[in-house]
């Protein structure tokens, strides 16, 4: 489009008269107005509304955490031997220490 073409039609839509709103209209924004909340000032973040926003978050990292804690154990427990022979094992490393062997 070039720019002769451009200019006689934004003449002729200034020429135009304006859509007239619909029934009623002005009602609807004064609703809408009135609806809308009153913001004076910076707003006040609470703890409450902090730890809200934190949550989601937070419960992601403990997941991963408990999921990391669940696997660990798991390898921890194909690696070494069972309990009862653990705690055999080490007292009686532990009573050859004592005895100075």
């Amino acid at each position: 489009m070039n720019d002769e073409k451009l200019k006689k039609l934004f003449t002729v839509a200034r020429g135009e008269t304006p859509p007239a709103p619909s029934s009623g209209f002005e009602a609807d924004v004064m609703r809408a107005i009135r609806h809308e909340p009153v913001q004076t000032g910076p707003q006040t973040v609470s703890v409450f509304d902090q730890l809200n926003l934190l949550f989601p978050k937070l419960a992601c990292a403990a997941v991963l955490l408990i999921g990391i804690c669940v696997a660990g154990e798991y390898i921890a427990s194909t690696y070494s031997p069972s309990l009862t022979d653990g705690v055999a094992q080490l007292s009686d490393e532990w009573l050859f220490a004592a005895k100075g062997f």
